[in-house]
């Protein structure tokens, strides 16, 4: 027999591991809502998954020639997602009918999913499938629905590889409404430089967790090579940069031996770590400096993620507060997020502005810990760097793509509407910031006060 022509489009890859497994099959059921859900299958699994679902039903039924048709459609015809089966019940019938609906969409590139079940569709109603949205015309919707409807098979890092999808086409939608607007406005506004910028964002110069130690030692090795110095000795760094060596004494004595340090030994220190590591998502709601879709770049601990406390129950406790908390939240978080960083990215004045910096976590921790809870005292303290390496983050990326870092000023952020007035912002996370990192105060056509920019 002639293989399917499907078969030779659809690279093989490892089975998807289910979230599933050890699962009754009443709970799996409940999870995936009565649907079968497959990936990257083979003809043969999609004939037997659809007889098994329909079952011994003759109405309202995809036959496999049908779902062969379907999966056709994507996998070699280039449709993001196509669907078989959507039956409308007319309204004149005084009882709903059961329909199968057949779904395949393409996840990314190597990932086709599918999802097959029988729906109930009421009177004057249509069977719908679970994704409907265009990944490039409504790419944050798109993500929710996928999401909605795979999790169960999916594994973290292709969920984390399909956000970083999304994010980007929403970046990608936004860049090309601000370029219509302007173009159409006559200005020369450079939205076609956003293009670059998104093809750096998760392709060229991927944004990694960078502390502030690493991040502040590459950068001390470029200057020592742009200087022709191939080493320095510890009396003349701590000279030459005081605070880093202060902040830092403990872990720079375990590079500088005999006294002495090497430049390629400081470009070699490992630019991440295991306290935090980086997600991200998009925002484009209220309190922003300029309309559009932002980047929110998430400061995530792993401890957020043990479920079992290190000393006693009321670390369990303290953790499963805070992750509950985070997915009741209407902010942009994950339930392993400490806090996060709110980014503009300006092609104008090339600048990688910092909108908001927010924690709900460090906001909860304090309010216990004054109220004499140790667990959260311990981890506050714990936690009281994340904003400071977040910002290294960010830092380091705009680099990369040849922007400068920037922040606001109080002038520019009380100018915004419905923004939160916290002095407590300002002295914890952005006064901080701005000394940290020496960061200058400058005035740009555009922001509505003057802000503070990275030199």
């Amino acid at each position: 027999m002639t293989p399917s022509p499907l078969r030779r489009h659809v690279r093989a890859s490892p089975a998807v591991g289910s979230r599933l497994s050890g699962l009754d099959a009443a709970t799996q059921k409940m999870l995936t809502e009565g649907r079968t859900i497959l990936m990257n299958p083979s003809m043969d699994q999609l004939a037997a998954a659809l007889t098994k679902v329909q079952g011994r039903s003759r109405k309202n039924v995809v036959s496999v020639d049908e779902a062969n048709a379907v999966y056709y459609e994507v996998v070699q015809g280039g449709q993001n997602s196509a669907c078989a089966g959507p039956e409308k019940c007319p309204r004149s019938f005084q009882f709903g009918v059961t329909s199968t609906v057949f779904l395949v969409a393409r996840l990314n590139e190597s990932l086709i999913a599918c999802a097959i079940g029988r729906q109930q569709v009421l009177p004057g109603q249509a069977a719908n499938p679970p994704i409907t949205s265009d990944p490039y015309g409504n790419p944050r919707q798109w993500f929710k629905e996928v999401l909605a409807t795979f999790w169960t098979h999916l594994d973290d890092d292709q969920i984390k590889e399909i956000q970083r999808h999304a994010v980007a086409g929403a970046m990608q939608l936004a860049a090309q409404q601000d370029w219509l607007i302007t173009r159409a406005q006559g200005a020369e506004r450079a939205g076609l430089r956003r293009r670059l910028q998104l093809q750096a964002l998760f392709n060229r110069s991927t944004p990694v967790y960078v502390s502030e130690f690493a991040s502040a030692l590459h950068r001390i090795a470029d200057e020592l090579g742009s200087l022709g110095e191939d080493s320095i000795t510890w009396r003349a760094f701590q000279i030459r940069w005081p605070s880093i060596a202060e902040r830092y004494k403990r872990d720079l004595l375990q590079t500088f031996r005999m006294g002495v340090a090497f430049r390629h030994d400081l470009a070699r220190v490992p630019m991440g770590a295991s306290k935090y590591s980086l997600s991200f998502s998009t925002w484009s709601g209220a309190q922003t400096v300029f309309g559009g879709t932002q980047i929110v770049f998430q400061v995530c601990s792993p401890l957020l993620s043990v479920k079992k406390g290190a000393n006693d129950a009321s670390a369990t406790d303290l953790r499963s507060f805070l992750r509950r908390s985070a997915e009741r939240s209407p902010h942009p978080v994950t339930p392993d997020t400490v806090g996060w960083l709110r980014v503009h990215v300006d092609d104008l004045h090339r600048l990688v502005f910092v909108d908001e910096v927010q924690s709900d976590v460090m906001e909860a921790l304090y309010e216990m810990a004054a109220h004499g809870e140790t667990e959260a005292l311990a981890l506050s303290r714990d936690w009281a760097d994340w904003h400071v390496n977040g910002f290294s983050t960010v830092r380091q990326w705009a680099g990369s793509i040849g922007y400068r870092i920037s922040m606001h000023s109080e002038q520019s952020a009380q100018a915004i509407q419905d923004k939160t007035r916290s002095a407590r912002k300002w002295t914890m996370y952005y006064g901080v910031l701005i000394k940290r990192f020496k960061l200058a105060k400058k005035t740009y056509a555009g922001y509505p006060g003057p802000i503070f920019v990275d030199p």
